[in-house]
């Protein structure tokens, strides 16, 4: 596979290309926004794919043992994780696997914690829940350009005695991001731990979006329901292979749901909220999982190349803006703040200027303001136009 080829995407109805103009009421912008990588999946899935279709018929289906099979394989490969077939659930993606888990744990009202600056429909499934976000805000050091846990604020946030808001509902789930999206933070086996323990504690349960798994650059992925027999049964682990392998247009998702009650209501509020298993989903992850793992690697190691790029490129000429290194994920969290621009006048840069589409800071919650999410899943060619349009840019107003 020649990463450097990349793809044309326009014409094909694709989000990130065909409609950045319409959602930015903006043209000729050069689109790296959408957290979708630009260029072929693997051509076994293609394959795999064009067999199914030339079959003729796409009747209604459902997962059989085959794929169980391949996503247990490529749970014990890549992480190291012995799960049991029966765990899984077969959704039809990550948020809408969010979006039935909070519905069906908690009660309207109760409070639900995510950690800021963090992946923006995070906000609206809690609330289009009924439920109300609890915010354990990410603490950045700026000089090492890091982001960590406020473990204390995190253990007040869960005590179950303290009211939410001043009111007498209580705390009763945390959403994960693993790996953290948009900041690029892998958290370690011993920062989950902790985590799992003050769950346990406080009998709050944790849903770990874990869709970025496979992109890990430093340390290793730990699958938060692998960490111990206890933490499993309070917990679920959201997959997919749509970022991996770029089908996410595809519409397949898993959650790993070890305790057999909180799968058992997971599956009978699933039915009621969410769409069938996706035919040509299951087709491509059978593929996916059985015979692209050296596409995989292919892509991790140009990945790791942009990435270096990336941030030598933001240091040696843009340095009044800082990069937050990632160590996993295909995402560049960029620190804009030493402009000193308000939001709108940093996103008017980018776009008026740069004529870049970038995902502004401030989605991800008012501490992601400054900063803008940059995805370096392109060829090496896209990525280096769009950092010398940012650079150009910044050299405008310094």
């Amino acid at each position: 596979m020649n990463f450097d080829e990349g793809l044309d995407r326009f014409g094909t109805n694709c989000a990130k290309w065909d409609f950045v103009d319409e959602f930015f009421e903006k043209e000729d912008l050069l689109p790296m926004w959408v957290a979708d990588s630009d260029w072929r999946t693997s051509d076994a899935i293609v394959d795999a794919l064009k067999e199914r279709v030339e079959h003729g018929a796409f009747g209604y289906t459902k997962p059989g043992k085959e794929h169980d099979e391949a996503v247990v394989d490529w749970c014990r490969r890549r992480y190291d994780w012995e799960i049991d077939p029966e765990w899984l659930v077969y959704t039809d993606g990550i948020t809408p696997s969010l979006s039935v888990s909070v519905r069906t744990f908690t009660d309207p009202g109760d409070g639900v914690i995510i950690q800021p600056p963090v992946y923006f429909p995070f906000f609206k499934v809690v609330k289009n829940s009924g439920a109300q976000v609890i915010k354990n805000e990410l603490v950045y050091d700026e000089r090492k350009r890091r982001y960590g846990l406020d473990l204390e604020d995190l253990e007040k946030k869960m005590r179950s005695d303290e009211p939410v808001m001043g009111r007498g509902y209580r705390t009763s789930m945390m959403i994960l991001c693993n790996p953290h999206n948009p900041v690029g933070k892998v958290w370690t086996k011993d920062e989950l731990e902790r985590i799992g323990k003050m769950a346990l504690e406080n009998d709050i349960l944790v849903v770990s979006d874990e869709i970025f798994s496979d992109y890990i650059f430093e340390g290793e992925h730990d699958p938060f329901s692998s960490l111990s027999d206890d933490i499993a049964q309070n917990s679920m682990t959201l997959l997919s292979p749509a970022k991996t392998f770029n089908i996410a247009g595809l519409n397949l998702g898993l959650a790993v749901i070890p305790d057999p009650d909180l799968r058992c209501r997971f599956e009978r509020a699933k039915e009621k909220l969410v769409k069938e298993t996706n035919l040509l989903g299951l087709v491509a992850l059978k593929a996916a999982y059985n015979e692209s793992e050296e596409w995989l690697e292919e892509q991790l190691n140009y990945l790791r190349k942009n990435k270096e790029y990336a941030l030598k490129f933001v240091r040696e000429e843009i340095p009044k803006v800082k990069a937050v290194e990632p160590e996993g994920t295909f995402l560049l969290w960029m620190d804009f703040n030493d402009l000193e621009m308000d939001p709108e006048e940093l996103e008017g840069l980018m776009l008026n200027e740069a004529q870049v589409a970038l995902n502004n800071g401030g989605w991800f919650g008012k501490s992601g303001e400054g900063f803008m999410r940059l995805n370096f899943a392109c060829p090496r060619s896209t990525l280096k136009e769009g950092l010398e349009r940012i650079r150009s840019a910044v050299k405008k107003v310094v």
